[in-house]
């Protein structure tokens, strides 16, 4: 049994346990995590542990989760110095939490494959720059707070999780505990060390989608970001970011940050992933879904904008984000109200969009797609934020830019690409910031990334699926590595 429901036969699973990690697949699996007798198992080619929240119960061989340390393979130079780490090297922060939290879910897969850190699994969906693992690499962003309300300690030794985004800007914006929660059901903790006590009239928060936290503190340090280095000379930024849910993709993370809770208690489990339940997949992360994503929120939760509302602390706006669940502006709701050409006819010509690195836009399709629709995101940010859209200013405005993650997806972290996109996004954040008045003293601002990004290595293939065919293992592979034992075979999505 897997949380109350039966799964895939214990035989089946130790059988594609076997192939998973045989020698073949070692430059390609790093991890292996499943449910069972109670706890959940990671194993390595050398060694498995059994653990819950709170910490390891059992370890046979190696413990393949020993190293923890969030501040590994930082900063920049030493992420760099250690490219594409093996089990053995590799940390993996908070990963008794991170990963017993995602087996709550009933839907949760029989295995999780975590893939290592070189693999480029470019034939099903994969790019030069990865994430979605439970390393240290992928699962680090960044978190700066700043202005009103947040005190001026500059870059301060430490971490927070991704689940105690909600909690802080929901104590920014001036909601109190009930019953000792801020947001119902909440997980996550207020990240108190940076707060000064007092509540701002507004609440500003940008989500950079898929920053790599030692690129941004580096570019922001050389001058290269001149936004990001005011906001952060202005207030509080952890050196060790938070530590995304497991997986640490994007929609999980955007929905765990708006929450305050895991994955495992939202439901939105990955980019797409299987209900045995109802034989049903689950696909959120799509163009053609974005917008029905927030339906996969768990009721028994409740977003930021939903706890700010029902405290009738002020209009909420939600720009580019699809868990936008309670927001009294959204973008999507363009989308869901089948006013789709109304929206792409807003999407610029990217060759003509100022502050765009033209360069880029020409050569990579999806830096042009990101940059024409952060755009049209700025100018919605400014308009909304400003009450020039007929509405009130909000107490407080989510504004999502997916620019950092296109970029750094198709050339790497590392890249100049990564860089430029970067760069691009830092104009459009003064451009916003500006229009609001960002030095009047009576906002607070957040900066965060809903996960981390990792160089992959080009010439690191290999997949996985096609080893467990070989070995006659039936099984659905959701999202490339969330596997449902003794189903019919899914295409793999990313």
């Amino acid at each position: 049994m897997h949380n109350g429901r039966a799964v895939g036969d214990a035989t089946l699973s130790d059988r594609a346990l076997e192939v998973l990690l045989g020698d073949s697949l070692r430059h390609v699996v790093d991890l292996v995590l499943r449910a069972r007798d109670g706890l959940v198992e990671a194993h390595a080619a050398d060694g498995s542990v059994g653990f819950d929240a709170a910490g390891a119960r059992w370890v046979r061989g190696r413990n393949p989760l020993e190293r923890r340390d969030p501040s590994a393979f930082s900063p920049l130079s030493e992420e760099i110095a250690n490219l594409h780490p093996g089990n053995r090297a590799n940390h993996y922060p908070l990963a008794y939490e991170s990963a017993s939290q995602l087996f709550a879910d009933p839907r949760a897969p029989d295995l999780a494959v975590v893939h290592a850190p070189s693999h480029n699994w470019e034939e099903r969906g994969g790019h030069r720059g990865e994430h979605g693992s439970l390393d240290v690499v992928q699962s680090r962003a960044p978190i700066v707070l700043s202005g009103a309300g947040v005190r001026r300690r500059g870059m301060v030794a430490g971490h927070a999780r991704m689940i105690d985004v909600a909690p802080t800007l929901a104590t920014l914006a001036g909601a109190e505990p009930e019953g000792g929660c801020l947001l119902a059901g909440q997980q996550g903790r207020v990240i108190d060390e940076a707060l000064d006590g007092t509540s701002p009239r507004r609440v500003v928060a940008f989500l950079l989608d898929g920053t790599n936290a030692n690129v941004l503190h580096a570019m922001a340090q050389s001058g290269e970001l001149p936004t990001v280095a005011r906001l952060l000379g202005e207030g509080t930024v952890l050196s060790d970011g938070i530590v995304a849910s497991f997986p640490s993709v994007t929609l999980v993370n955007h929905t765990t940050a708006l929450t305050g809770v895991h994955p495992g208690r939202h439901g939105v489990l990955h980019n797409a992933y299987y209900d045995r339940a109802v034989r049903r997949q689950v696909v959120t992360n799509a163009r053609a879904t974005w917008h029905l994503a927030r339906g996969e929120i768990s009721a028994d939760v409740e977003t930021l904008f939903e706890a700010v509302g029902r405290r009738r602390l002020g209009f909420t706006a939600a720009v580019n984000e699809p868990a936008d669940r309670g927001a009294g502006y959204s973008t999507f709701d363009l989308v869901r109200r089948g006013e789709v050409g109304e929206l792409r006819s807003a999407l610029p010509d990217p060759r003509e969009v100022p502050a765009a690195t033209r360069a880029f836009v020409d050569a990579a399709r999806d830096y042009a797609w990101a940059t024409a629709a952060d755009h049209v995101a700025v100018q919605q940010a400014i308009a909304v934020g400003t009450g020039a859209a007929g509405n009130p200013r909000p107490r407080l405005l989510w504004v999502n830019l997916i620019l950092p993650d296109a970029a750094a997806h198709n050339g790497g972290p590392h890249s100049e690409m990564a860089r430029a996109g970067l760069r691009d996004t830092d104009r459009r954040l003064g451009a916003i910031l500006d229009s609001l008045d960002w030095g009047a003293g009576e906002t607070a601002f957040a900066l965060l990334a809903d996960h981390g990004m990792e160089e992959t290595d080009p010439a690191c293939k290999g997949d996985f699926d096609e080893a467990l065919e070989r070995a006659g293992i039936p099984f659905r592979d959701e999202a490339y590595g969330f596997l449902y034992l003794g189903e019919a075979r899914a295409r793999a999505r990313s």
